[in-house]
């Protein structure tokens, strides 16, 4: 099955830029989506504000690389949010630079990594198959990353068969 999708903006901050995955057929961006599975008021609350924290950190000082526990393979940028011990909820993003960061979705963690989640795997492997088309774009000269801008084709179509 094909799975077609585009990177937008949806948020613009001092030092860095959150975009994030945007499925066709859905309306919400994954980053919406995300924050709506944790309604103001439900058990989550404490966490979600960790993560809310988080990114107004990010915002604020930039992407930098510490703020993010590498969560895909070596190289391929994807992490996760809060990198808080104890914390339930992740939130995982690929990290372009220290000015862009490409969300995608998250949940609650149950089970020890992301790879044995029936839940969460699928947005990690989402994350790693755009960084690979991102970044294979970005050599071949189609995207351009400037400042706190991806430039280029963000349109992307992924086989889910794969």
């Amino acid at each position: 099955m094909k799975e077609r999708y585009h990177i937008e903006l949806v948020e613009e901050h001092t030092n860095a830029n959150f975009y994030s995955i945007h499925l066709e057929g859905q309306e919400l961006t994954e980053f919406e989506r995300f924050f709506e599975k944790f309604p103001l008021g439900c058990e989550y609350d404490e966490e979600v504000d960790v993560v809310i924290a988080w990114l107004d950190k990010i915002g604020e000082r930039g992407a930098l690389e510490r703020y993010f526990r590498p969560e895909g393979r070596y190289g391929d940028g994807v992490g996760v949010i809060p990198i808080d011990v104890g914390n339930k909820i992740r939130l995982y993003c690929l990290r372009l630079s220290d000015k862009i960061l490409i969300f995608g979705n998250g949940g609650v963690k149950d089970s020890d990594t992301w790879q044995n989640s029936s839940t969460l795997a699928p947005y990690v492997k989402l994350l790693i198959d755009t960084s690979r088309f991102v970044w294979s774009r970005i050599s071949d000269g189609k995207v351009l990353l400037v400042d706190k801008e991806i430039i280029g084709n963000l349109n992307f179509i992924r086989d889910e068969t794969e």
